[in-house]
C-alpha cells in the first residue's frame, strides 16, 4: 500500500520550481526559432528602421528560400510568383501572428505591416551568441 500524500507540491524542491520558469522561456524562444521563414523575418526585421509590408517581408523571404538576391526577383518573373503567393499566406496566418503574441514583432493589421520589437532583437542576440 502506498502513503498518502497530503500536499504533493510540498515534496518538489524550491530551485526546481524557480527553474522551470527559465526553462519554459528557453522552450518558447527554441520554438520561435526552429521555423526557418520565422528566423528569416526576424533577422531581416532587425536590419531595418521602420516597419515593412507583409508583401515585402514574404519577398525577402521566398528569395531568400531560393538563395536568390533582391535584385533577382525581376528576372525570375512569373515562376516565383507562386511561391511568393505561398510565403505570404504562411507569413500572414502562422509565423507573423505567432511572433506577434510572443511579443516579438509588432505586426498592424490595417496597415498590413510588422516591425521588430526590442523582445525580438534580443532573441536574435541569443540566437547569435548559440551559433557562433
Amino acid at each position: 500500500m502506498l502513503p498518502v500524500i497530503s500536499d504533493p507540491e510540498s515534496l518538489t524542491p524550491v530551485s526546481a520550481t524557480a527553474s522551470t520558469g527559465s526553462a519554459d522561456e528557453t522552450g518558447r524562444a527554441f520554438d520561435l526559432l526552429a521555423d526557418r521563414r520565422r528566423r528569416a523575418v526576424l533577422e531581416y526585421l532587425d536590419d531595418t528602421d521602420e516597419p515593412v509590408s507583409l508583401n515585402e517581408l514574404a519577398d525577402h523571404v521566398a528569395l531568400e528560400e531560393q538563395g536568390w538576391a533582391r535584385g533577382a526577383i525581376a528576372g525570375c518573373g512569373d515562376a516565383l510568383l507562386g511561391t511568393r503567393r505561398r510565403v505570404r499566406i504562411s507569413l500572414r496566418h502562422h509565423h507573423v501572428p505567432k511572433l506577434a503574441a510572443a511579443d516579438v514583432v509588432e505586426f498592424d493589421l490595417e496597415a498590413n505591416t510588422v516591425s521588430v520589437r526590442e523582445t525580438g532583437a534580443d532573441l536574435l542576440a541569443r540566437l547569435e551568441t548559440t551559433t557562433e
